[in-house]
């Protein structure tokens, strides 16, 4: 037979408190665990770029274009959630990360000094009043805000596009010295950035290259010539017995800055040597006469002859010149050796031919 001895001993706590307090943290873990990860998701952004295309800065008017931007979010959570993301860019690589109103766009994306730089700014509105920034430059903070909710039988990524409004500034003092050529300027990495927060407001920006939405900023400035037209030249009431009758007028060009250019000049009769005829105003009555006239580019019956024999890379027997994106003057001078001819009103039409 066996015997089974019962002893007694006081009951004491102590020993199970180590294992209470261990729960306890455990469950404190838990709860801090799954607060954070109600208020993680996964955003991100991408952006067109902006490309304003061909530009004649002769005839500038309002040039604008816009692009978009997207942002995908993903919860990683199947509780409701909002959440709010901001969207900022600074200056760009071409003029530098502070430089915000305006912006510029340069050769090959780099400026060099204040010449030769495209003025150009991206806003967040159709009016183009409210100058696209980042809340790290308190001078120029407004973003591109979106909010994202997510209800618990929403689908777990959802995307939202928006536009992005781009206006060049055509009034900037340089405009005139600005080349042809192609124009850029960068917003890389750590040029753009996005932040979102579930607490009502943005947070900073994360360094995650997944945050960033990089896109390029660009416009091709064409080559243009404009011309002035002309005052008439008049030689006036003659006499038969008149002879080296001279007159002149003032031809204006305006062409892109550092475009070479040539101009012809070409009589009705499309004499190349410039060498036209005046015709009566008023045909009919046996008046045949035709009276001859010589174009020149210098003055008086030995000034140099101005034909139409230029072309784009050929001066000829024309004026040449380089644009400045402002206005040159050139005078037109013309010679008629005699004023023999019938009576009556006589005329010819001249073209101005420039070729660049």
């Amino acid at each position: 037979m066996h015997t089974i001895n019962l002893t007694s001993r006081p009951f004491s706590g102590r020993p199970a408190k180590p294992r209470i307090l261990l729960i306890a943290r455990l469950f404190a873990a838990a709860c801090l665990l799954l607060f954070v990860q109600t208020a993680r998701a996964n955003c991100m952004a991408t952006m067109q770029d902006v490309n304003f295309g061909n530009v004649d800065l002769l005839n500038p008017d309002t040039l604008t274009t816009q692009a978009t931007v997207t942002v995908t979010c993903s919860r990683t959570t199947w509780q409701d959630q909002t959440f709010h993301v901001c969207l900022g860019v600074d200056g760009g690589k071409a003029g530098g990360a502070t430089q915000f109103n305006p912006r510029y766009m340069c050769p090959n994306g780099a400026c060099s000094g204040t010449g030769n730089r495209l003025a150009f700014n991206l806003y967040t509105d159709a009016n183009h009043n409210t100058i696209w920034g980042s809340f790290k430059y308190p001078a120029f903070p407004t973003t591109i805000n979106m909010v994202f909710d997510f209800m618990w039988n929403s689908p777990s990524s959802q995307s939202k596009t928006v536009p992005v409004y781009a206006k060049l500034i055509t009034s900037s003092s340089n405009i005139a010295a600005i080349a042809a050529g192609q124009y850029t300027n960068g917003f890389t990495l750590g040029s753009t950035g996005l932040a979102f927060s579930d607490s009502g407001r943005c947070g900073q920006y994360s360094g995650d290259t997944r945050t960033r939405f990089p896109f390029t900023v660009s416009a091709t400035v064409v080559k243009n010539c404009n011309i002035n037209k002309p005052n008439n030249i008049d030689f006036g009431t003659v006499n038969p017995v008149d002879t080296n009758l001279t007159g002149n007028t003032s031809l204006g060009v305006t062409c892109t800055s550092g475009t070479p250019y040539n101009i012809g000049l070409k009589p009705s009769n499309n004499n190349t040597a410039g060498a036209g005829e005046m015709l009566p105003v008023t045909p009919g009555g046996g008046n045949t006469d035709r009276i001859p006239y010589q174009l020149r580019s210098g003055s008086g019956a030995n000034g140099a002859v101005w034909g139409n024999t230029a072309t784009a890379t050929q001066t000829g027997n024309g004026i040449g010149g380089t644009g400045t994106g402002s206005l040159q003057n050139y005078n037109i001078y013309a010679t008629v050796p005699s004023a023999d001819y019938h009576y009556g009103d006589y005329q010819d039409t001249v073209t101005v031919q420039v070729n660049y």
